[in-house]
């Protein structure tokens, strides 16, 4: 019998008593079973390590890749025409090349893409890492209700990239204002221009108290 101290507690350790319990457990549970049950937990192990190297591989690859961000913003082109922004950026690793911008058109299964043709296309561009793509869509290019409600980016691997909800409704927002500010101004008859020097010369402003 072997004896031992651990922290404040004394044990003890008979090896016959062990050596009997394990021959109790060998007499009573079968052989068969055993190595079934360990090579059954060895398998799981085995398929639990496969699976995490395939997620990590998976993750990693992700990673790697080129993601696009697109951001949206309407403003004023000339001739007091309406526009839309649209700022592209490649916030991946690797290069995306874009090939058209567009919308969704609902269809009776699923979408279509719906490609916008611009007169002062710069499509199709390379974009690296961090590099960005600015677009300016006008009323003549496009139907810009249609593209601030589903604004869409295809690669030239055919992935379709969307803008987020938050610039969606940012775009529109910005569009309707956008066009009742214009459109106020229409209205609005043009004010008479005075010269500063007449008003100077009909009423001279006094500086004595």
């Amino acid at each position: 019998m072997f004896a031992f101290h651990f922290l404040h507690y004394k044990l003890t350790f008979d090896p016959i008593y062990a050596v009997e319990i394990l021959n109790q457990m060998w007499d009573s549970e079968p052989v068969g079973t055993t190595s079934i049950v360990l090579t059954s937990a060895g398998l799981l192990l085995t398929l639990a390590f496969k699976l995490l190297d395939f997620g990590w591989d998976w993750y990693k690859e992700r990673a790697r890749q080129g993601k696009l961000k697109i951001e949206l913003a309407a403003e004023q082109a000339g001739h007091g025409e309406l526009a839309l922004c649209a700022i592209v950026s490649n916030i991946g690793k690797e290069p995306i090349v874009v090939r058209d911008i567009g919308y969704a058109k609902p269809r009776l299964f699923g979408t279509e893409f719906i490609r916008a043709t611009l007169a002062d296309n710069p499509l199709p561009h390379s974009l690296n890492a961090r590099d960005l793509l600015r677009i300016f869509i006008t009323e003549e290019d496009a139907d810009l209700n249609a593209l601030t409600d589903s604004f869409r980016v295809k690669d030239s691997m055919g992935k379709i990239w969307e803008a987020p909800e938050a610039e969606i409704r940012k775009g529109r927002r910005q569009l309707k204002t956008l066009r009742a500010t214009l459109a106020r101004l229409n209205q609005t008859p043009p004010a008479k221009r005075v010269r500063l020097e007449e008003l100077q010369s009909s009423a001279p402003i006094s500086t004595q108290n």
